[in-house]
């Protein structure tokens, strides 16, 4: 039996880095792993403080299979952080990423105002619903998803962090929205095409939900086309529609918008420097 952090971390990191691309993502995935089986952390290793909970090494090896078998992480412990919160996920929602934090952290710093009717479309997790209603004051918020397994997972998120929310189970390409206007109206949809596929890592391919990330190369902004004619009808005059999107399509989707007679549009960078948000401000009515 396994007794120092050191070698346990040790143990695991030599059994998973065969299974991953990078010493890097390797190292994350440990800690990830022995913060919640063994609740101990990275200073901890360091100082190779003695186990205080054993852990079955069947279930380990069962895990360690798993991850060979390129499966997030986040669905093998069942959980994804955001924002400094843990969401439930599974294989009917996507993980949250990194990108959509900065979109949710610039509407947060750009919304200050109390008491902001906000909808989601695509809510998936509920990761963005959830988090403008925890951190906005007097927020309303509704998350809206197409699949009732994603929006199972939503309402799971937000009884266990205790947000108010209410979901919406609609086809926004075929379903009436209800008859109430919104402040803002945030969208991470479906933007990847299918050729970009062979691009993509297997997890991802694997087992998050393809419907979730895949538009076709024929109609790649089909449902961004769709948010900004809902937009146009359902946002308050000079409300704020916000979209995370794909790199490629940052000037097209810019253009749409001053089509529909949107204003100050503005396609935001991320981290890595790639356009991945579009802004605009609806037009007076």
């Amino acid at each position: 039996m396994i007794k120092s952090s050191r070698v346990l971390y040790n143990n695991l990191y030599q059994r998973i880095l065969p299974a991953v691309e990078s010493p890097g993502e390797c190292r994350a995935i440990v800690l990830r792993l022995v913060e919640y089986y063994f609740q101990i952390d990275a200073l901890a290793i360091t100082l190779d403080k003695p186990l205080v909970h054993t852990f079955s090494t069947d279930i380990l090896a069962e895990i360690v299979q798993r991850i060979h078998q390129h499966e997030p992480i986040q669905y093998i412990l069942g959980e994804a952080p955001f924002m400094n919160r843990n969401f439930f996920v599974n294989p009917s929602v996507l993980i949250p990423r990194p990108e959509t934090e900065e979109l949710v952290q610039l509407i947060i710093k750009e919304n200050s105002k109390p008491g902001l009717h906000i909808l989601d479309i695509g809510t998936g997790s509920g990761c963005i619903a959830i988090t403008l209603a925890k951190d906005l004051s007097d927020a309303q918020v509704d998350g809206l998803d197409i699949s009732e397994p994603a929006l199972k997972v939503a309402r799971s998120n937000a009884q266990r962090l205790q947000a108010n929310v209410n979901w919406i189970q609609a086809n926004i390409l075929q379903d009436p929205l209800p008859g109430r206007k919104w402040d803002i109206i945030v969208s991470n949809p479906p933007y990847v095409c299918l050729s970009e596929k062979e691009q993509m890592q297997q997890r991802v391919l694997a087992y998050e939900p393809a419907q979730a990330i895949f538009v076709s190369d024929e109609a790649p902004l089909i449902f961004y086309e769709q948010i900004i004619q809902l937009a146009s009808t359902y946002l308050q005059p000079t409300g704020k529609l916000y979209l995370e999107i794909n790199e490629r399509f940052g000037l097209a989707l810019a253009s749409k918008l001053a089509d529909k007679q949107f204003n100050n549009i503005y396609i935001e960078q991320d981290l890595q420097g790639k356009d991945r948000w579009v802004k605009a401000t609806a037009p007076y009515q």
